[in-house]
Parts: C-alpha cells; sequence; structure tokens
C-alpha cells in the first residue's frame, strides 16, 4: 500500500485565490451577487466547468485524518448525549435567543455533545428513493448517519477547540475526530491571545468551525460554495441547541480576520478556512487587542493530513466568492447595519402579484410545544432525511405545521457578533406551498412570525411543483407541505460585501437544521432540498423583483413505513424515540 500524499505538498492542491478584482466593499458586492445569481439560475444556464463528471472513486474521505505517527496526542471524549438534562427542543430554543451568559465554561461532557452533533451515530441501510439507496448496502459504501444534516451527506465542516489555562482540558488547540469521536491535540500552547485578536472577543475557551472544500466540491463542482456556507449554519445551529440544553445561550463571532484563526488551526484559508468562532463561558470585548508575537504565530510544524483523493481540484467561482467574503482586519460593523436583512420590514399583505383578491389569513395555534415533543438529545438523534417516504394522507395538522414555522423563526432570533441577542430582526422569512395541509387550500401562503399566521397568497398547482424539481429523489407532491426559507440577499451584501452572502447562507442553513429536529420533535417526515428552481419558486411567490430571495427548501409531512436495520451508537435512556439500539451503545 502506498503512503498517501502530505496534503501540505499534494500536487494538486488548490492555489490561493486571485484577489486584485475585489478590492473594496463594491467589487465584493458584484462578485458576491455574481456568484448567487449563476447559483440561483442553474437549471436555466448551466455552470461551469461544463460536462463535469464526479468520480466517485477518488472522492475524499468523509472525515479529516492526521497522519503522524508520533507526537499526535488522541484525547477520548464521553459518550455524547448521555449526560444531557431532558430539555425540549421548544425549550432550547427559547433559551438560544437570549444573550451569551458569562457563567462557566462548558464541562467535557457537554463538548462532548456538542461536537457529537457531527459525529457517527449509526449506519444508513434502508432502501429510499436516493441514488445511491441500493450502492450503500456495501461495506465499502456505507453511509454513516449524522445529527446534523449536510448537502449531499458530505460532510465538510470540521471542529475544532482553542483550550486556555481554564478551560476544561489541557492548555492547546484540539480537532475534533468525527470518525472516532475523540480529539486530536496538535498544539500544547494556550492559543487564546491568538483568537481573541482575530476576533476581538477574549474567552478562555472557544470553538471553531471550518470548512474543507475538497469534501463538498467533488461532487458539486462550483455549486459547492452555496452548499458549504449553509452546511456550516446547520453545524452552528446543533452546537446551539446543545449548549442551550444545558441553560448556556451562545453568540458566534461571523467577522473576524480568518488568516489569524487559520494559523491557530494549521489551516490554509484555501483548502480548508475557518468560518464561525464561538466564545464559550466568560468572554469580554477585546477592545484594544494586543498584536501577537511573530514568533507566536505558526510556530508550531504542521501535522501531517491524509487526503485520499488523488487529484484535489479548486474552482474558479467557489475561489472568488469565497476570497471576496475575506475580512481581514477590517472593523465589525455596529449592530444597527444588521437591520439591512430584517424581513419584517415587508408589508403585511405579500406583494399583489402573488395574492388574491380577497385571500384569507390563517391564524396558527399556539406554538408551544406539547407533550409528544422529544428533548433534543432524542431530537438529534432521531433526524433523518425522508427520501422519497413522504404520503399526503392523512394531510398534516396544521398545529404541526405552525410548529415547525415558529421553531425556525425562533432559531432565526439567536444572536452572533453582528446581530447580538436579544435580537428584533431575522435575517430569514418563511414561505409555505400547502399541498395536503387541514384546512389550509392548496395555496402559497407567507409566515407572518409576528402574529404567528398565514397570510395567502397565489393558487397552487401541486402536480406542477414536480417540474421546478431537478431531480428524481422525492415526488413533491406527495409532501404535505414545502417550507420556503428567503432572505433579503441583496441588501445584506449591499450593507456588508461578499461577507453578506456568507453570513446569511450561515442563518440558512441554521433554519434548515431547525427545520430538521422540530419536525423530528412531532414525528414528521422531513428533508431540505435545494434543487427546487429558485427562479420558478419566486416568480411563483410574487417575490421575484422584490429583494427577497428564496434559499432553501423543505418539504415536509407525514411518511410511508421505513424498512431499515438499527444500527444505532448511542442509547437516548428512554427519554424519547431516537431509535437506538441499547446493547450496540458505545462506551
Amino acid at each position: 500500500m502506498s503512503t498517501p500524499p502530505r496534503l501540505h505538498d499534494h500536487p494538486h492542491a488548490p492555489a490561493p485565490p486571485e484577489t486584485d478584482d475585489h478590492r473594496g466593499p463594491q467589487g465584493s458586492a458584484e462578485i458576491a451577487l455574481d456568484y448567487a445569481r449563476r447559483m440561483f439560475e442553474r437549471q436555466h444556464v448551466a455552470l461551469p466547468p461544463l460536462a463535469f463528471q464526479v468520480d466517485w472513486d477518488d472522492q475524499p474521505s468523509r472525515h479529516k485524518l492526521y497522519q503522524d505517527d508520533e507526537g499526535m496526542v488522541k484525547v477520548p471524549l464521553p459518550e455524547p448525549f448521555r449526560a444531557m438534562p431532558p430539555a425540549g427542543i421548544g425549550e432550547a430554543l427559547l433559551t438560544a435567543q437570549g444573550p451569551a451568559r458569562a457563567g462557566e465554561a462548558p464541562g467535557l461532557g457537554v463538548l462532548a455533545s456538542m461536537l457529537g452533533t457531527y459525529g457517527v451515530t449509526g449506519r444508513r441501510t434502508e432502501p429510499n428513493w436516493n441514488d445511491d439507496s441500493r450502492v450503500k448496502m456495501r461495506s465499502d459504501r456505507a453511509v454513516w448517519a449524522r445529527p446534523t444534516a449536510s448537502g449531499g451527506g458530505m460532510y465538510p465542516a470540521e471542529s475544532y477547540l482553542v483550550v486556555g489555562r481554564s478551560g476544561p482540558l489541557s492548555p492547546g488547540v484540539y480537532h475534533y475526530d468525527t470518525g472516532h469521536h475523540c480529539l486530536d491535540r496538535l498544539s500544547d500552547r494556550d492559543r487564546c491571545d491568538e483568537i481573541a485578536a482575530a476576533t476581538g472577543v477574549r474567552a478562555g475557551l472557544y470553538a471553531v468551525a471550518t470548512l474543507r472544500f475538497w469534501k463538498n466540491a467533488f461532487k458539486y463542482n462550483s455549486f459547492s460554495y452555496h452548499v458549504v456556507t449553509q452546511d456550516l449554519g446547520a453545524l452552528l445551529a446543533s452546537w446551539r441547541l446543545v449548549l442551550a440544553a444545558h441553560g448556556t445561550p451562545v453568540e458566534p463571532v461571523l467577522w473576524f480576520d480568518e488568516a489569524a484563526a487559520g494559523a491557530v488551526l494549521e489551516v490554509d484559508g484555501h483548502a480548508e478556512a475557518p468560518f464561525a468562532v464561538v466564545p464559550l463561558g466568560p468572554a469580554t470585548a477585546e477592545t484594544s487587542p494586543a498584536p501577537v508575537p511573530a514568533d507566536r504565530i505558526g510556530a508550531d510544524p504542521p501535522h501531517r493530513v491524509w487526503e485520499r483523493s488523488r487529484r484535489v481540484r479548486a474552482f474558479e467561482l467557489v475561489s472568488r466568492v469565497h476570497a471576496a467574503a475575506l475580512v481581514g482586519d477590517r472593523p465589525r460593523p455596529g449592530p444597527e447595519v444588521a437591520r439591512a436583512g430584517a424581513l419584517t420590514d415587508a408589508p403585511a399583505e405579500p406583494p399583489s402579484s402573488g395574492a388574491e383578491p380577497g385571500a384569507p389569513v390563517v391564524a396558527l395555534p399556539d406554538p408551544l410545544p406539547g407533550p409528544a415533543d422529544l428533548d433534543v438529545a432524542a431530537g438529534l438523534l432521531a433526524r433523518r432525511t425522508s427520501f422519497g417516504l413522504f404520503t399526503g394522507r392523512p394531510p398534516l395538522d396544521v398545529r404541526d405545521l405552525g410548529w415547525v414555522l415558529a421553531s425556525v423563526a425562533r432559531a432565526g432570533l439567536a444572536g452572533t457578533d453582528v446581530a447580538p441577542a436579544p435580537r428584533a430582526h431575522a435575517w430569514t422569512g418563511q414561505w409555505v406551498l400547502a399541498g395536503s395541509v387541514a384546512g389550509l387550500e392548496q395555496r402559497a401562503y407567507r409566515y407572518d412570525a409576528t402574529e404567528n399566521r398565514l397570510v395567502a397568497g397565489a393558487a397552487l398547482d401541486v402536480p406542477g411543483l414536480q417540474r421546478l424539481y431537478a431531480l428524481t429523489n422525492y415526488s413533491i407532491q406527495e409532501a404535505a407541505a414545502v417550507i420556503v426559507v428567503t432572505g433579503r440577499l441583496d441588501a445584506l451584501v449591499a450593507a456588508y460585501g461578499a461577507r453578506g452572502y456568507r453570513m446569511l447562507s450561515i442563518e440558512v442553513g441554521q433554519a434548515a437544521q431547525t427545520a430538521y429536529v422540530a419536525a423530528t420533535a412531532r414525528g414528521l417526515g422531513v428533508g431540505a432540498v435545494l434543487g427546487l428552481d429558485n427562479v420558478g419558486i419566486d416568480a411563483l411567490l410574487g417575490i421575484d423583483g422584490t429583494g427577497e430571495r428564496s434559499m432553501i427548501f423543505m418539504l415536509l409531512g407525514h411518511e410511508r413505513p421505513r424498512h431499515h436495520y438499527d444500527h444505532s451508537m448511542y442509547r437516548s435512556d428512554g427519554r424519547g424515540d431516537a431509535g437506538a439500539n441499547q446493547e450496540g451503545a458505545a462506551r
């Protein structure tokens, strides 16, 4: 067996993107809007590279593995989700809306559950409409379940801990090994000063989320940046839920110096780049960060990383938009700028082009959780995608629809560094394409989160929705409802440059993961898709030309019976029907 190549010396590693064409916010915004337009129009105009073929035999590993023979310390973690409090999903979402608290840093058990939301929890062997349904029965093509959703099941995000002298571990930098549920210790030095200088927030413990682009781009090529930024948001949503279940809301830092943070993590910012930093425990503003001595930055020799793929490619559109979104040491915009993305400033009624005279307004039932809702641990363990399993009968209960909509709306009010809590305006809105919902006509409806109601729009041709879907893994008309998550992309890009596109995509991914666990809590099937035609959907909703755009689509409804083996690795301790196998519980 040949020795795997070193990533740092890989002959086909992506080169750093050119940066000369996006100096200043205007150039940055133009690049982001051009990229987004191409993504939204991809069903009408093919994306480069034309005639791209996925080389499945040369796909990257689903897990980042270091290949150092010596010097790499593996730190075991407690079993995830085992010791979590029985906080319901609704309760956790309410807690997550609050300002970050200056309590104690989370212990190792809490961190194990937080990081474990991206780890494997069992093998998937059920037949469905996905193309790989038969192939994944083979041991060499096994598909593994994880609590957090990911576009195409590629899981491009990586998680790190930067621990100071007061943390729950020895000081150092740690990488979360998703394949083995343990930590790789990359450095035994306290690097918190460097993260504080990069983010403007001083803490004794940080969780950092990065993206390894090739883990997704090998399949989605130029489309990958649109997907992976939403994946990053899905991971943050899972982190928020676990921490909120322990009574700890957090405010991720989205505007920071990536190069400085990346140096701490041993990532180059091109093949892998940091996208969010989450201060944990007591944190204070770093108003005048002291410069980090040059000999401290990158002083540790990089650890060798295994790359399974023989050829690693970069794609020009991805490199350009990623480079345009970098902010370096530019000052963070004030919280008042966040209002640019507020959808609650829209008129109370939907656009006239999408509404009919006399269309009804439907008040939704109280969205507070009922006794059947799962707690956070059970909900995360039970989360899965309903590929081809939807059935339109019986109709979806409008109370369940309202619960999912309200849950997503609450998640949109969770704070970040650029939009701190308490947050009055979300960046994401929701529309509903109701096909089989009890008490609702087959129409498009805008969800008014402030009044918890649906405002009716255009009549809906339910069978015709299939013509807007580019894939074959769902019969759209069998889904009881399609939730359309929208955002004011143009306004946010105008306010923040290309960083606005990146930050909106993160919040869209957060909305998708929240919809998954909220639907799971009610025993519903759910599936996130990007394959619906954004141009066609925007026209159907009547929002084309308004500055509001469809970003992702959540299919919702009842499922046909599932047929699968139970390969679950962790137990839910009877707190909810997470489908766990007690004999297979990990120790």
